[in-house]
């Protein structure tokens, strides 16, 4: 009876210690603090096939810090370029970045990143997400024009087999902009999995929990 009170008193003792590990893990752990993210290509379309407009698509920003908490909307970044490459197909697309086409001179950047929450359950994270805010482009599909806005454009990073999460992926599906001006459609977007990468590099940048 002994030793079954002690092997008892030794679990449970273990358990706590689970517990309190996991409740202790608060903070997320970035590798790099300088980003990119590259969509091959990103599509905006119209639900009902009015148009299909698909771009290579880059975004680049930094963290603030290497280490933040988990608090839903906290800011923890900006992304301070962000560029269409030219051509596009079926289409054009230009983001208000101050330097493409017609829109020299009109920025809506630098854009907030937002941490959004996780998914999964501690201490093992599926993966992370955060959003991007008011991202403000324009669109020509040829037959019309509009210049459109996101409240909050959504990434997603997915947990690596060995337990960090690999920024190496991401995703927006889903996201529809609101159109501010012009004829077009608002369009919906969804991407390819976009290489997320320590900027200058082909590093990915992974993100632990602490």
């Amino acid at each position: 009876m002994r030793h079954a009170k002690i092997a008892y008193a030794l679990l449970t003792l273990a358990a706590l210690m689970t517990v309190t590990g996991s409740a202790l893990a608060r903070t997320l752990s970035l590798s790099n603090t300088n980003f990119r993210v590259v969509w091959t290509p990103l599509t905006l379309y119209e639900p009902f096939n009015f148009f299909t407009i698909r771009c290579n698509v880059t975004l680049e920003g930094s963290f603030h810090e290497r280490t933040f908490a988990k608090v839903f909307g906290t800011l923890v970044g900006y992304v301070t370029r962000a560029a269409i490459s030219h051509p596009c197909t079926g289409g054009e697309a230009w983001f208000w970045n101050g330097t493409e086409g017609a829109l020299t001179g009109a920025s809506s950047l630098p854009w907030h990143l937002r941490y959004e929450g996780f998914s999964g359950t501690l201490p093992s994270i599926a993966s992370v997400s955060l959003t991007i805010t008011r991202p403000k482009q324009t669109i020509s599909s040829g037959i019309c024009l509009g210049t459109f806005e996101k409240a909050s454009w959504g990434m997603v990073a997915s947990r690596s087999p060995g337990g960090t999460l690999n920024w190496s992926s991401a995703t927006t599906g889903g996201v529809t902009w609101t159109r501010l001006a012009g004829e077009c459609p608002e369009p919906a977007a969804r991407g390819t999995s976009g290489t997320v990468t320590l900027l200058g590099t082909t590093t990915a940048i992974t993100l632990t929990l602490i």
